[in-house]
């Protein structure tokens, strides 16, 4: 056997011991970097190579040992406060389709059959999050470039083709439409989570040019004419770019551009009566509800129904899952050491964040939105599939929230190039 192919041999063998696969790639660097510098000690020392090989492998120690060893290191963890508190939430949900069907006087909501078609999407979005959690975030990477033009190419398709439902476009793919509304979010975080995970501000020119690409989704997906996506889209890209260390005085433009042009689209909506009246009235005897505005409780207005039939105290431990939620994601970013894992998680809490405040202000009055999902909890697949695939995602980055950017690929070729 080549002298070198014992080193490859030897970690071979540790890593067969170690079942998560995401670290046998760091294992291997460290390895390889600790057998060639006890090599050429060593040599140094007099050896030949094959006495300095030899010798190398033996300070190191037995692959079984250090391989068993490494497994209780580097075990495949899973946030499962994390994942409790979004069954919880899903769960609640799903309680409330079941009482919706079977136990109100909603007879649409009954024919529509809105509690198996929840668990049904429920269920699949689970698959899909188990799946991306065990995918490897760190791949996507690369794709980011890739996936900011195919998002923001979708919506130009979007806005030439579409087809304009309740107000809202849709982009039509044969017989699938899709709410693009709900999709350009998660897209747009993850693109810009690989795009300024190492943008360098302090450059006048790139400074200027990251201003504009954060910006330029924004614009575009006000023009598809759902006003909740657009704040969505706004608060993702101001709280990514303070993460990724923008400067204040680059901020403050796009905050300050931002924040008149949604309040003039927001005038112009209420002007226009582009909305629905709210569903329920607030009195000193508690809360009551207009029967004539429910037939979208299951998907706008879950958050009054819940108050209305389980209870404030119901409302306020459904207010305080999300919030714990949103609080834990801020607090987990904090122990991800790869810079485009706190990046992508940020974004992924800054959509949660934004999309959990404008339901429950739309559902107390304060906003006139129609079609504004509440996470987790409102009927509807799309968006129930997407914050599930986020969470997986999520998953994904507490998983691996202690390693770098290196990948196995990376890792092999620097062996071979060592051999």
């Amino acid at each position: 056997m080549g002298l070198e192919k014992k080193f490859e041999k030897y970690m071979k063998n540790v890593c067969k011991r170690v079942k998560n696969k995401d670290v046998h790639s760091e294992i291997k660097l460290e390895l390889m970097d600790h057998l060639y510098t006890l090599k050429e000690e060593a040599m140094n020392a007099g050896m030949s190579e094959e006495e300095a090989v030899d010798q190398a492998l033996e300070q190191i120690g037995e692959a079984a040992i250090l391989g068993a060893q490494l497994h209780e290191t580097h075990k495949t963890q899973m946030d499962f406060k994390m994942i409790f508190l979004v069954l919880a939430a899903c769960s609640f949900g799903l309680l409330v389709m079941y009482f919706l069907q079977f136990h109100s006087g909603f007879t649409n909501l009954q024919d529509m059959n809105i509690f198996y078609k929840s668990l049904t999407y429920y269920l699949v979005g689970l698959v899909l999050m188990f799946v991306l959690f065990s995918f490897d975030y760190r791949r996507l990477l690369s794709y980011s470039w890739h996936l900011y033009i195919g998002t923001l190419g979708m919506v130009l398709l979007t806005m030439i083709f579409g087809i304009r439902v309740n107000g809202v476009l849709f982009l039509r793919l044969s017989d699938i439409s899709i709410n693009l509304t709900e999709v350009v979010p998660f897209l747009v975080t993850v693109s810009l989570a690989g795009i300024f995970h190492s943008w360098n501000w302090e450059n006048g020119f790139k400074a200027w040019l990251g201003v504009g690409l954060m910006a330029l989704p924004v614009m575009l997906i006000s023009t598809i004419g759902f006003l909740p996506a657009t704040v969505i889209c706004f608060v993702m890209c101001l709280t990514m770019m303070y993460v990724s260390s923008a400067r204040l005085r680059q901020i403050i433009p796009l905050a300050a551009a931002g924040g008149l042009y949604l309040m003039f689209e927001l005038f112009f909506h209420l002007q226009a009566g582009r909305h629905l009246y709210t569903v329920h009235e607030f009195s000193p005897n508690g809360l009551h509800v207009i029967p004539s505005a429910m037939s979208e409780v299951h998907t706008d207005w879950m958050f009054t129904y819940v108050i209305f039939s389980f209870g404030w105290l119901a409302g306020a431990v459904v207010l305080m899952l999300f919030v714990i939620f949103i609080y834990r994601l801020f607090h987990t970013t904090k122990r991800v050491k790869m810079a485009y894992g706190k990046m992508l998680m940020t974004g992924f809490a800054a959509v949660f964040a934004a999309k959990l405040i404008l339901s429950i202000a739309n559902n107390f009055g304060l906003l006139l939105f129609s079609g504004l999902a509440m996470p987790f909890m409102s009927y509807g697949g799309s968006h129930i599939l997407l914050e599930l695939m986020a969470v997986g995602m999520i998953l994904s980055i507490y998983r691996r929230r202690k390693m770098g950017d290196v990948v196995r690929q990376e890792a092999e070729s620097i062996f071979k190039i060592k051999e």
